[in-house]
């Protein structure tokens, strides 16, 4: 009787196992979203702003949240501005492939925010040094014009040039990678520079104000330094994360890139003072 008792038991529970999997939903079976969000799981998620990695046991890297729909512009804009900056090991250590034209968009858009808050901020300290030049504007045409000139076409060209440097970082990472022994990953060195764009973004004037406003005073003003601290360990992160470099080659080529980076300074601060130079003198 006993050895019949487990044989009618076991029986019965293949047929309620059979019958449940029979019944079961077809979501429930079916292969998952390959594209999840490494932090919290949903497919739908465009980002976790506390994220501390990319991926999961898995190896499925989360996407950029600035490439996922389903969250608005500037919140897609905030949530990879603040990884790129404050989760900066994971985020760029794990950097997937994608759509540079996105990321382009992205550099660009994070730089005009960028300067056009740092111009903002300096507009008091300025008046507070030169209060007359207020009235002059109010009453001098032809100064207001030109002063409203100046910030339409100097925010953009500054916002260009700081999106220029930061390619020319990431681009020279990959250039110093591949000098290192590194191989494959053409490209992705464009998409570091275009999302190192964040940092400025978070760590100038209008991020500190959203990071006072959502975090505390505390909290932004430790993010105030990380404008000065994150761009070398991240480079780092990068090169030890996606070229797979040891330590010792990883400093290497991240010494190129900041030489490269450097030197086009330089370029750029010769030729922009011999014009500032120029014009001065046949505006004479």
């Amino acid at each position: 009787m006993g050895q019949s008792a487990k044989a009618e038991a076991r029986a019965a529970a293949r047929d309620a196992q059979r019958t449940a999997s029979d019944s079961d939903p077809p979501e429930l079976v079916e292969v998952p979203a390959a594209v999840v969000c490494a932090n919290c799981g949903d497919p739908d998620c465009p980002g976790c702003l506390e994220m501390e990695e990319l991926t999961q046991g898995s190896g499925v890297i989360a996407i950029v949240p600035w490439e996922r729909p389903g969250l608005g512009f500037f919140g897609r804009l905030w949530s990879t501005a603040r990884l790129s900056t404050r989760t900066y090991k994971s985020f760029f250590g794990a950097l997937p492939d994608g759509d540079l034209t996105a990321a382009l968009r992205f550099a660009v858009t994070a730089e005009l925010l960028a300067v056009g808050s740092v111009l903002l901020a300096f507009v008091p300290i300025v008046l507070a040094i030169a209060p007359w030049l207020l009235d002059a504007a109010v009453q001098d045409a032809g100064l207001r014009h030109s002063l409203v000139r100046a910030v339409f076409a100097g925010v953009p060209i500054v916002a260009l040039a700081m999106v220029a440097l930061h390619t020319l970082h990431g681009v020279g990472l990959d250039i110093g990678a591949r000098r290192q022994g590194a191989r494959g990953h053409r490209g992705r060195g464009l998409r570091f520079g275009f999302y190192a764009c964040g940092w400025d973004l978070v760590t100038l004037p209008l991020g500190l104000l959203v990071v006072a406003f959502s975090e505390g005073p505390r909290a932004a003003f430790s993010t105030a330094p990380l404008g000065m601290t994150v761009p070398a360990r991240a480079a780092m992160s990068y090169l030890r994360g996606v070229h797979r470099l040891d330590e010792a080659h990883a400093r290497a080529a991240g010494r190129f890139a900041a030489l490269l980076t450097t030197l086009a300074v330089g370029t750029m601060g010769i030729f922009a003072f011999t014009g500032a130079v120029i014009y001065a003198v046949l505006g004479g």
